[in-house]
């Protein structure tokens, strides 16, 4: 067995998806292939029922509540970081473990410090650069987003391998934090597809959520789930709703979500008869009224930080056979914009149009055996478990054999 010790400053546990979820999958993967899997993180649920029911053994570090919508964030994200500098020294100190896996920078900070006295190998996957959405939210002071933008693609230098999702990520880092390109390897991103699948969502399912709903059976449903950040463009959504509604009569849209950010649309959309607003909804519920859809909606202007990832929600469209429209994101445009059910939209009026018109075209079966070939969680996890067991049978670790 290998021991791997995972560390994170994100609640390991799905509650809304994204990240979270991909976290846990990947770690559940590599549990069931071969590798006794810790994690530090902060974590909120009955510890050893987990452990026993997940096989993974838990180190929570839960200083505060932290989660996407906590408020002082970024503060908490660096008391975070420097914080758990002396925690990982504790627990690496009474565990032997072969690899240590970090998520994101904010972490990577504890292992600047630690890292001349560790001898176990070091990785690190980035999802995303917090930098980047700072940078678009405009919320922090230039010189403090700079500090922290230099920090970030110059800290993956002192790992031993760096994982990303994207092409651009990895031109990224290697063109401005000056990281060897032979250490970064482009793992792509991932869907759960135990609770992202068509054939465990029966007719009856979506008809059940179409009722709830109360949208006509001759209408065609559009959907979006998430969260809304600054940097996301919270006015663009409800331009482009009431674009579509005042030009079509049989397109009804779904939100799901919760933040400041629905305040201003749900005002913007308060007189919009045909928009369905729902807040928190449970993440295994998510697949249910995506089934019920016929259209995904990814409403992200186009922007340094978007250009860079695939957004999660674009993939769970595409995983249950809903076609999507999206604004002229680079990675997707680059992995997907050959597929006749994906839409990239250069303008406002564009996205509206290509609503309209994949609303005719139905579910995709395309969609779903191109996710699930090639970006599903198990696919990542299979990625990193061979690139783990390479660098640690090159470094010389016994376990790896």
């Amino acid at each position: 067995m290998i021991k791997l010790l995972f560390c994170t400053h994100e609640q390991f546990w799905p509650l809304s998806g994204g990240c979270t979820a991909g976290n846990y999958n990947i770690m559940k993967y590599l549990s069931n292939n071969g590798f006794e899997v810790t994690v530090s993180s902060p974590f909120y649920l009955p510890e050893k029922e987990f452990e026993k029911e997940h096989n993974i053994k838990i180190e929570p570090f839960s200083l505060f509540y932290m989660h996407r919508n906590v408020s002082l964030r970024a503060v908490k994200y660096i008391t975070y970081g420097i914080l758990c500098i002396y925690y990982y020294f504790r627990i690496l100190k009474k565990g032997d473990y072969d690899v240590i896996y970090a998520n994101n920078s904010v972490v990577a900070l504890a292992f600047l410090f630690l890292k001349p006295f560790i001898k176990t190998p070091i990785v690190i996957r980035y999802t995303d650069f917090l930098s980047s959405f700072l940078y678009e939210d405009k919320l922090y002071p230039k010189f403090f987003v700079d500090l922290l933008k230099f920090y970030e693609y110059r800290i993956a230098r002192i790992f031993d391998r760096v994982y990303v999702i994207t092409e651009k990520m990895k031109n990224e880092l290697s063109d401005i934090g000056n990281v060897k390109r032979e250490k970064i390897l482009v793992t792509l991103d991932g869907v759960d597809d135990v609770n992202f699948d068509p054939k465990k969502i029966g007719n009856d399912t979506r008809i059940e959520k179409r009722i709830e709903l109360n949208i006509p059976k001759t209408s065609s449903l559009a959907i979006f789930h998430g969260t809304i950040e600054p940097h996301h463009g919270e006015y663009i959504l409800a331009d482009i709703i009431n674009m579509v509604t005042e030009s079509v009569d049989n397109i009804y849209f779904l939100l799901i979500g919760a933040g400041k950010g629905y305040e201003s649309i749900k005002n913007n959309l308060a007189n919009n008869d045909r928009v369905r607003l729902l807040d928190f909804v449970d993440y295994v519920e998510i697949p249910k009224y995506i089934a019920a859809s016929d259209v995904g909606m990814v409403p992200y202007p186009k922007n340094h930080s978007m250009d860079l990832v695939f957004t999660l929600k674009f993939l769970e469209y595409l995983s249950m056979g809903v076609p999507c429209v999206l604004f002229d994101l680079e990675s997707v445009k680059t992995a997907f914009g050959m597929h006749e059910f994906v839409k990239i939209s250069k303008t406002v009026e564009e996205f509206r149009d290509n609503i309209v018109d994949l609303a005719r075209i139905g579910k995709q079966e395309r969609a779903v055996e191109l996710i699930q070939s090639t970006f599903t969680w198990n696919k990542v996890g299979l990625v990193l478990k061979g690139d783990i067991v390479e660098l640690l049978s090159t470094s010389g670790k016994a376990s790896a054999n």
